[in-house]
């Protein structure tokens, strides 16, 4: 794992380089969300799990931000835990 201390779109292009073609995995929901708003993200591939209600954040939250739309890329899972993946769709 490589912790990098810069803009996101230059960590981002960093990341592409080393894994060489391969898929860039992002973690961390607030870097999500920023590279969702820069155009960086070409799909979201999310986990769900139930878990029980509590405090917490948001996923991608965002106060005041632009919504971003989600076009779904699989169908539904028929089990207690949904693995969904999304890709964002341009505006207009």
């Amino acid at each position: 794992m490589t912790f990098l201390s810069r803009d996101v779109a230059e960590a981002v292009r960093i990341g592409l380089e080393a894994v060489d073609g391969r898929n860039l995995e992002i973690l961390s929901s607030t870097i999500g969300r920023q590279l969702l708003e820069r155009g960086l993200v070409d799909e979201i591939h999310l986990h769900i799990a139930p878990v029980p209600p509590g405090d917490g954040i948001r996923l991608f939250d965002n106060p005041g931000g632009v919504p971003v739309r989600l076009e779904l890329l699989n169908g539904d899972h028929h089990s207690a835990v949904a693995d969904v993946r999304y890709r964002p769709v341009a505006p207009g």
